[in-house]
């Protein structure tokens, strides 16, 4: 079981209390509570899809820090290798940013990356206190980074 799973079950139990209870409340016409308790809900969206990208921005920052180490250790031709010995093969340097370090494992013109790139600047938007402009299916965002991870061990 990926982490990604894992984070979805925690995620679902939590999402499934907040649903019968607002169902409840709306068959009880309390609008108040079913307002509250809608708003939990999407609080908890907006909580675990935050947590969940960290542990896929963990995983490039790691898989893209093999890779760099791994071209310096292993170009023995300068002329090749210069280019990798620039780049910090340190996972917590910030001198590469996130899209650049997704840009040395995945092909920039591909969808995967532009979907990894969606989720970055929907992660920019939510960590800055911004809101979800449209439902985000946690189900699908596990099915995405389970699918990303895969492709970055590849």
């Amino acid at each position: 079981m990926s982490i990604f799973e894992e984070l979805e079950a925690l995620y679902l139990e939590i999402n499934e209390n907040y649903a019968r209870r607002e169902f409840d409340a709306r068959a009880r016409l309390d609008s108040d509570e079913e307002i509250k308790l809608a708003r939990k809900r999407e609080l908890n969206d907006h909580a675990y899809f935050l947590f969940m990208f960290t542990r896929l921005e963990d995983h490039i920052r790691e898989q893209s820090s093999k890779l760099i180490s791994d071209k310096q250790s292993n170009m023995l031709d300068w002329k090749d290798r210069r280019p990798w010995d620039i780049l910090p093969k340190e996972k917590q340097s910030d001198n590469i940013t996130f899209l650049n370090r997704v840009a040395l494992l995945v092909d920039k013109g591909s969808h995967h990356y532009q979907k990894i790139k969606g989720y970055y600047e929907l992660r920019n938007k939510l960590g800055h206190g911004g809101n979800f402009s449209s439902p985000v299916l946690i189900q699908n965002v596990v099915s995405d980074f389970d699918s990303f991870q895969n492709l970055l061990n590849s």
